[in-house]
């Protein structure tokens, strides 16, 4: 009955090992990365927990656009052609002509994504934009979202994209409790490996933007428990 109980222990520790390994999740609670993140175009200022507890702050570097090629400062993890579901919680705050932040799945074999951007224009003047690569798809996005900027530059909004198949959508709202808003769907081809990112950057040669993240959230594969805990609940579980 040990053996059993062993080879069992042992067997629900690989499996909480694959299951954490293939969740997209992060909270950003810890004081640095995890590996499963990598950065395209590394900004010059970006912390993690530093400027503001539990939170991904990145101070945007300029001249970094996501429109006409693939500049932005990109924090991503590399996914496989599978369906998949991320949501996030963003703050902005800027000063500056155009600035993008917000969520993409990019193909670096196709140089193109599909990305739910906040496009800042100036102070209280804000759009989402649900995108491929110079292509405003028009899938319900059209002018600005209601409320969703305040006059002195300051955004505070959840986002969410997701794809099945080659079909992607997004989807966002103001406040936890809110229902989400969708947009699209889109149907898109992109070679995979797909990069999921959260990004940032001031396009053009001047302006500032500080972009925080909460969370990334991966909905089809959630940590619902710190994996800690689980671990701990399996060794308590063997030792008896």
């Amino acid at each position: 009955m040990k053996r059993l109980a062993l080879v069992a222990a042992i067997g629900a520790l690989a499996i909480t090992a694959s299951a954490m390994a293939a969740s997209l999740s992060d909270e950003f609670g810890a004081g640095s990365l995890a590996s499963k993140w990598k950065w395209h175009n590394e900004p010059k200022k970006w912390d993690l927990g530093k400027t503001k507890a539990g939170w991904l702050t990145i101070v945007a570097d300029v001249n970094r656009n996501l429109w006409t090629a693939d500049d932005a400062s990109r924090l991503y993890q590399e996914v496989p052609d599978e369906p998949f579901d991320v949501e996030t919680r963003m703050m902005v705050e800027f000063a500056a002509n155009s600035v993008v932040a917000g969520l993409t799945a990019t193909s670096v074999k196709d140089n193109n994504w599909v990305t739910l951007k906040f496009w800042g224009h100036a102070a209280g003047d804000a759009q989402l934009q649900f995108q491929t690569k110079q292509n405003e798809n028009g899938n319900g996005l059209t002018g600005k979202a209601p409320g969703f900027v305040s006059a002195g530059g300051v955004a505070d909004l959840h986002m969410r994209l997701t794809k099945n198949g080659a079909e992607y959508a997004a989807y966002w709202k103001m406040k936890e409790g809110d229902a989400w808003t969708k947009v699209g769907p889109t149907n898109f081809a992109l070679t995979p490996p797909l990069q999921v990112s959260v990004y940032g950057g001031v396009d053009g040669a001047a302006g500032t933007m500080t972009v925080q993240y909460d969370y990334l959230r991966d909905n089809l594969n959630p940590l619902a428990v710190h994996p800690a805990a689980k671990a701990a609940t399996v060794w308590a579980n063997l030792k008896r």
